[in-house]
């Protein structure tokens, strides 16, 4: 069977990862210039910079069966299983990715095809399947079997509309209801390694800021670089702001808790940080109009979860019982 899965984030990339073994010809569109979704690393001159996802936790069969290949393949490793000061988090094992968390979705990827830079105009349901019309001048149209989205839920219902495709009444509501928090990024180069004590991380060292690292400290970057990740509240005020405007507080907060300076620097604004309301099933799946949706917005909060989204829309896809 010919599978199109739209979007190249980790629920996309396990699904298509889990369809292809099981010997589907599938192919994962994604907008962007490569796969990984949030789990994204950045190459800023001689520093690699993870400025989304930091880490991956692995708790069912199926998640720790993913992190056993990646870690036989050398695509992840361990990170830390605690932050200094903060009795209050779990003690779980966090792994990074070994050259940055876009690492082990590269793993997944060599296993099934991808259309890069291929963003979605339309799509069409045909007696036969469906076709998938890129927008642009280049306009690329693809033809599948089935169908798999796993866009971000308002992302998926412009899509609808542009494609003048509705679900049933409550799917519909069900998509409209799911809610996720931004994240405003800053990541940048520091003059000098940090003065983080191991894991070079610290969480919410004020209130506007929920993540700060040093990639360098995390084993992923040769030079000295840093994360920061903003709060929902901070994000929302500061979304549409000039950097001039929104930056400067973040610059000083990040130079104080580095103990360095920072010398040079852009921001990222994550529209889809977290799940905080989610479809209330792991994916929606139709054998009848043979389309399928996944995503961190069905799955839940943390990889794992969006991962177990994947999986289980690709064991529906196979019409088999999840485990």
């Amino acid at each position: 069977m010919k599978i199109l899965v739209v979007g190249a984030g980790i629920s996309g990339c396990v699904c298509a990862y889990q369809l292809s073994k099981a010997g589907h010809d599938v192919v994962v569109i994604e907008k962007g210039r490569g796969v990984g979704g949030r789990m994204a690393t950045r190459r800023v001159g001689g520093a690699r910079i993870d400025h989304g996802a930091q880490f991956l936790t692995a708790r069912s069969t199926r998640m720790l069966a993913l992190l056993e290949g990646w870690k036989t393949n050398c695509d992840v490793m361990p990170w830390y299983d605690r932050i200094p000061n903060r009795p209050d988090l779990p003690t779980r094992i966090r792994y990074r990715g070994s050259e940055g968390m876009t690492s082990p979705v590269k793993r997944l990827a060599q296993s099934f095809s991808s259309e890069l830079g291929f963003f979605v105009d339309r799509i069409v349901r045909r007696e036969d399947g469906w076709l998938v019309v890129e927008a642009g001048n280049e306009e690329r149209r693809l033809v599948a079997d089935h169908l798999v989205l796993t866009l971000p839920s308002v992302q998926m219902l412009d899509l609808f509309d542009r494609s003048s495709l509705a679900l049933d009444h409550e799917t519909m509501e069900r998509l409209r209801s799911i809610r996720h928090t931004r994240c405003l990024a800053l990541l940048g180069l520091m003059e000098d390694k940090s003065s983080l004590s191991h894991p070079g991380a610290t969480t919410h060292p004020v209130d506007q800021v929920d993540w700060l690292s040093d990639n360098q400290s995390k084993g992923i970057s040769e030079q000295p670089a840093f994360t920061l990740h903003a709060s929902d509240a901070y994000s929302r005020e500061f979304w549409e702001a000039p950097d001039e405007e929104r930056a400067p507080f973040l610059l000083e907060v990040a130079e104080e808790k580095l103990g360095t300076r920072i010398t040079q620097w852009s921001t990222h604004r994550w529209g889809f940080a977290k799940p905080v309301v989610t479809f209330g099933e792991t994916h929606w799946h139709s054998m009848e109009m043979s389309l399928t949706m996944a995503g961190d917005g069905f799955g839940g909060e943390r990889i794992e979860n969006a991962a177990l989204s994947g999986w289980d829309a690709a064991d529906a896809v196979l019409e088999r019982k999840s485990t």
